[in-house]
């Protein structure tokens, strides 16, 4: 039997995971951002181990990933941050709404969520923060009740904050985290093809627009949500666990740190700022 992981506890929220595979920190050209800290395809071992490290330095978690058998990837920033926050990996679908119920009774908020597997067997790992404010968070949706309440969100005024695709690649399931809406104008796209992704990305660049999240399913499809905002970014889907290292090192030069990595199947996708 699969146990939920858990360490260090971060005031009275939740907490437990975190890991090495890549790290660095502001480059010459950056010297005005945080510290960060980012690894990906870790054992559950190691991830743990980390936590504990990063937590004494004073990294907080931004985004999280499992994947492919639980492999672990994830981004820590140190930006003096006093917001209460904690992670856990290795949750089974009843352990994750047991940890979200125990999250609403200490005010705290699923802000990354991230699933793989299917059925009883999927394998879930989040952070939370304490924070306060209106948000909606569903896992174990079909692509048309993933839709649905998309629709549902929007109408009261919230957007799609974080997003994971897992399942088989004949039942894709999706989680969602949708909070309040302060970023202007966004949408999403899901199920795309690489092509049809990228002839998407190409359009909606042209138009402003950028990608701020980025899934990878069980299919090979991709699901992203998008935003106007005018940032500095880089996108790559489709790379391998070393061909996301080979950006990862490329654009660490150029002063980018990643945002989100995400994958499935092998598969890597990640937004750089």
């Amino acid at each position: 039997m699969r146990t939920t992981r858990k360490v260090a506890v971060v005031a009275s929220l939740l907490a437990g995971v975190a890991a090495p595979a890549v790290a660095t920190v502001p480059t010459a050209s950056a010297q005005a951002a945080p510290a960060w800290y980012a690894y990906h395809n870790v054992s559950p071992a190691q991830s743990e181990a980390q936590v504990k490290r990063l937590k004494a330095q004073g990294y907080r978690p931004i985004t999280v990933n499992v994947s492919d058998g639980e492999r672990y990837a994830a981004v820590w920033l140190k930006d003096g941050s006093s917001t209460e926050w904690g992670i856990w990996q290795g949750m089974s679908p009843g352990g994750f709404q047991k940890r979200f119920d125990a999250g609403l009774k200490d005010g705290a908020q699923p802000v990354s969520v991230s699933a793989t597997g299917s059925g009883d067997s999927a394998v879930f790992t989040a952070i939370w923060e304490k924070k306060g404010g209106s948000f909606l968070t569903k896992s174990n949706l079909t692509p048309e009740r993933f839709g649905a309440v998309n629709k549902q969100a929007v109408a009261q005024g919230l957007a799609l904050t974080s997003v994971d695709a897992y399942g088989t690649p004949g039942d894709v399931r999706y989680v969602g985290v949708w909070t309040a809406n302060t970023g202007g104008a966004w949408y999403y796209t899901y199920g795309y093809s690489r092509q049809k992704y990228e002839a998407e990305f190409r359009a909606r660049k042209a138009k402003g627009f950028r990608p701020v999240k980025v899934a990878v399913a069980p299919d090979g499809t991709y699901t992203a949500v998008w935003r106007k905002d005018g940032r500095r970014y880089a996108n790559y889907i489709d790379m391998s666990s070393s061909g996301y290292q080979v950006r990862f090192n490329q654009l660490k030069d150029q002063g980018l740190h990643p945002v989100q990595v995400n994958a499935e199947g092998g598969k890597y996708a990640a937004i750089w700022e």
